[in-house]
């Protein structure tokens, strides 16, 4: 479909080029990149988007010193002017497929798409301001150890009872459309009861266009990743879609459409310390338990939840705490693509997380690592999964700095995964991830487990 990333292009990168543009040098550069340039950017749009236009409070937001010389009031208006076009086709779109309103849906979600990616990119316009003065990369507001108590205390004394999906929350089928020769449409619920004044959860889900599906791939995106903007479709989506089964992305809170005012995609997750990182997996996991519930219930093969790196640690966790739910929403197989055993290791020496200042912020806000191993058991992974190991694949960088590969190792030898489901691969956090369909072994073996 015109306007989509992915398809063809990715399939003669993988097939020309992936075996030497997905190696380790690959992540020596989309580190940094990442870290020191489009994470500020980043900040600089979305305190633009809070300033609708306003260079006053533009500055107020950003609150990182006197304003840039080349940044002027222009930015600001075209940025608000992106926002109101993006809104107004997201509220087209949104009669169409929800509500009683008529029309061409395949039009309606080019439209929306394209006013979504046209406000996406204009972090780009922040450039000129990024090179005079770096943007600061994440707004900071850490929340103190007595504030991370009020909220989770509680979930330490009875973990087990906190933390089922809510099965009962009644979940929302927009129309279908056809792009790509596939049946498109979305999913719409509240989030679990605690964070109802957060914005509904959404799901994009996507069948075979000429079988019944053979089975459901869930799949939980990393910190940042907002195909519902960027247009992105997941290789490991793609490639299980292609393979005929159905597959459902949904978004992570805080991303997205679930996006809250003056952050950009994710940034909760890191701004708040331990809170946030608490806070995402707690809501998180219950709604893929919710989500895994729905595909069961059609009845037409196995479930598998999949995730990368953030979507990885959050599958992980679900998979820790799946011990202690029902049959109907735990996963019948998990593929973790860069996961950790241990947030505290990812949080405070995972290269990504020390180029964005994430260390240095938590302990000049009173969070040494000792303070804040206090909540590891709601993070980390639990002494055994909730299902079966052998149904469990993993695929490992062997030089990822990020979700730092000694602990996913960890997470391997306590959860005793067979020695065929775990592929070790020379790359790194990025490339292993954005290698998987050049050398899809994993995928293969992924569907001989849940063809077999």
């Amino acid at each position: 479909m015109q306007g989509y990333s992915g398809g063809a292009l990715r399939t003669v990168l993988d097939r020309a080029v992936g075996p030497y543009l997905w190696r380790p040098w690959y992540d020596q550069v989309a580190t940094p990149a990442v870290a020191k340039v489009f994470f500020p950017l980043s900040r600089a749009w979305a305190s633009a988007l809070a300033a609708q236009g306003d260079l006053d409070r533009f500055h107020a937001s950003l609150d990182d010193g006197p304003p840039r010389r080349t940044l002027g009031a222009g930015t600001l208006r075209m940025v608000h002017s992106a926002a109101l076009a993006h809104d107004s086709a997201r509220a087209t779109w949104d009669t169409a497929f929800f509500g009683d309103r008529r029309g061409n849906l395949a039009y309606l979600e080019r439209a929306r798409l394209k006013a979504a990616q046209r406000l996406m990119a204009l972090r780009a316009a922040f450039l000129p301001g990024q090179l005079e003065r770096p943007f600061p990369s994440v707004k900071f507001g850490i929340a103190d150890e007595a504030a991370v108590s009020a909220r989770h205390a509680a979930r330490l004394e009875a973990p087990d009872g906190l933390a089922l999906p809510d099965l009962g929350i009644p979940i929302r089928e927009s129309r279908r459309v056809t792009l790509d020769g596939a049946h498109w449409s979305w999913l719409r619920f509240d989030p679990p009861a605690e964070f109802r004044t957060d914005a509904p959860v959404e799901a994009r889900v996507r069948l075979p266009g000429q079988e019944r599906p053979r089975g459901t791939v869930i799949f939980a995106h990393g910190i940042g990743m907002e195909s519902e903007f960027w247009g992105d479709r997941g290789s490991v989506t793609d490639w299980y879609l292609s393979h005929g089964y159905r597959v459902v992305e949904p978004q992570g809170p805080w991303h997205a459409y679930r996006r809250r005012p003056g952050y950009y995609g994710g940034e909760p997750i890191l701004a708040r310390g331990p809170v946030g990182l608490l806070d995402y997996s707690w809501a998180h996991l219950r709604e893929l338990g919710r989500l895994i519930a729905w595909a069961k219930a059609f009845g037409d093969g196995p479930v598998m939840i999949a995730g990368i790196s953030l979507g990885a640690l959050t599958a992980m966790q679900l998979l820790s705490w799946a011990r202690h739910w029902p049959d109907a929403a735990k996963p019948d197989f998990a593929m973790l693509i860069a996961p950790a055993a241990s947030l505290t290791e990812v949080t405070y020496r995972g290269s990504l997380t020390g180029g964005l200042g994430v260390p240095d912020a938590l302990r000049a806000a009173g969070w040494d690592e000792d303070k804040a191993a206090r909540w590891a058991p709601l993070l980390d992974a639990g002494y055994a999964p909730g299902i079966d190991p052998a149904r469990i694949l993993c695929v490992l960088g062997d030089v990822d700095e990020i979700t730092p590969i000694a602990s996913g190792r960890d997470l391997v030898t306590r959860w005793g995964l067979r020695d065929e489901n775990v592929f070790t691969r020379p790359q790194g956090h990025f490339s292993v991830a954005l290698g998987l369909t050049a050398a899809p072994e994993p995928l293969v073996r992924g569907l001989a487990l849940m063809r077999g």
